[in-house]
């Protein structure tokens, strides 16, 4: 009898406690559906971790405009979904602090890769059962009376601003079984969601990273053809730097310029740099008169032949200048396009090759008395010179052949006749 008594208050004291437990959580169950059930496989893929409101004002590391990528798989139906951003818990029902300068005002909900939500036809806010407005500036809130079917979810929320804080926050998810996100009222009171799952989030320190290349112009002028250029193929190569003295005329021992042919040399250059919109070779004459003075200028009785290519005819007193079409050496890249006055493709007989090996390497005029040239006397003569050749890009390794020319006429006064030929290469960075 004693013990069946003890039993009975074993019993008794039991079903208390159980009641007693039941009592305390009724309030926290609330109206939450029995069946609601954790998400799985859930996470959101941020297109940029950095804080909102720092140095990094826009792109990449700003925090603005930030894409972020949902997924998550449900197990029921649904017409609706919230996602509340907090900044202390993922938990859901536990208090809610809106993350310091977040915000998915005014968002775009798209790109659906698996399942129905997020795809055409979902509305971002609409109100609640209640007739409160949803979504804010720490909340996301969308519906469609066409139900997505359970499964793997996953959309993208384009449009939000990170928290301008550093370090972590966190994302609740639910999904509702009606248009009005079901008995939803706040963050801390949710009603009866479905589905539902708690995420971690967090911005980082951007990694900055800065490289410096600093402006190059490397440009040569040699008396030797880059064919010979055979240690390093470039300004620095020992044949890259032989004068580039020339004399004109014919005959020996000593070469006489005359009446009766046009004589001509050819000398070379090599430029390379990286300037952004490329560069400009131009050329400017000591003489003060263009052609070549046998007075240190005070006249030229061989003068420039003028600012159009054309050919210099023999016995007429004309001195000018060809350049050839530009070719790139050895790892070369780019070209140099020559200015009208100082190149005609019809009349410019030309061999050259890329590279040292080609049987036809860089030689310029390879028929000189056929070569139409130029010789703009005002423009050599100026402060900065004439344009020979340029380029519009950054260009390396890129050889050009510039081929001097000039005739006597017969009352062309005996003397030595001169002129120092600037080539000058200027970058535009």
């Amino acid at each position: 009898m004693i013990e069946s008594i003890k039993r009975i208050k074993k019993f008794f004291y039991a079903s208390f406690a159980i009641a007693f437990v039941l009592a305390l959580l009724i309030p926290f169950l609330g109206n939450q559906s029995v069946l609601a059930a954790q998400m799985a496989s859930r996470s959101i893929t941020m297109s940029d971790s950095g804080v909102s409101g720092g140095t990094i004002s826009t792109g990449v590391g700003s925090g603005t405009n930030v894409s972020y990528k949902v997924g998550f798989t449900t197990t029921q139906a649904a017409e609706s979904v919230v996602i509340d951003f907090c900044s202390n818990s993922p938990i859901i029902a536990d208090s809610c602090t809106a993350p310091t300068g977040f915000s998915v005002t005014g968002v775009t909900v798209s790109s659906t890769v698996s399942g129905g939500i997020g795809s055409s036809g979902w509305t971002i806010g609409g109100t609640n059962s209640s007739g409160a407005t949803m979504g804010s500036a720490s909340q996301f809130a969308a519906y469609d009376a066409t139900a997505a079917a359970a499964g793997a979810q996953s959309f993208t929320i384009a449009g939000v601003t990170n928290p301008s804080t550093l370090g972590a926050f966190y994302a609740r998810i639910y999904t509702f079984a009606t248009t009005t996100y079901g008995t939803y009222a706040s963050a801390t009171s949710p009603g009866d969601y479905l589905d539902y799952g708690g995420i971690a989030l967090s911005t980082n320190n951007i990694i900055a990273i800065t490289a410096r290349v600093q402006e190059t112009l490397s440009f040569c002028v040699s008396g030797d053809a880059p064919s010979s250029w055979t240690t390093t193929h470039d300004c620095s190569d020992p044949n890259a730097n032989v004068s580039p003295a020339i004399t004109l005329g014919h005959g020996s021992p000593t070469p006489i310029l005359d009446q009766t042919q046009v004589d001509s040399k050819t000398v070379y250059s090599q430029l390379s740099t990286n300037a952004t919109s490329g560069a400009v070779v131009a050329m400017r004459n000591s003489t003060g008169c263009g052609g070549l003075s046998a007075n240190g200028g005070s006249t030229c009785a061989i003068p420039a032949i003028g600012s159009t290519a054309s050919a210099i005819v023999a016995g007429t007193a004309d001195f000018g200048m060809a350049v050839g079409p530009s070719v790139d050496d050895v790892n070369g890249v780019g070209s140099l396009t020559p200015a009208s006055t100082y190149y005609s493709s019809s009349n410019y007989t030309f061999t050259g090759g890329a590279t040292a090996s080609d049987t036809t390497p860089l030689q310029g005029a390879t028929t000189p008395s056929d070569v139409y040239y130029g010789m703009n006397a005002t423009n050599v003569d100026s402060t900065y010179g004439d344009t020979v050749a340029s380029t519009t890009s950054p260009c390396y390794r890129v050889d050009d052949a510039y081929t001097f020319a000039a005739t006597a006429a017969l009352t062309t006064p005996a003397g030595i006749y001169t002129a120092n030929m600037d080539l000058i290469a200027t970058g535009t960075f």
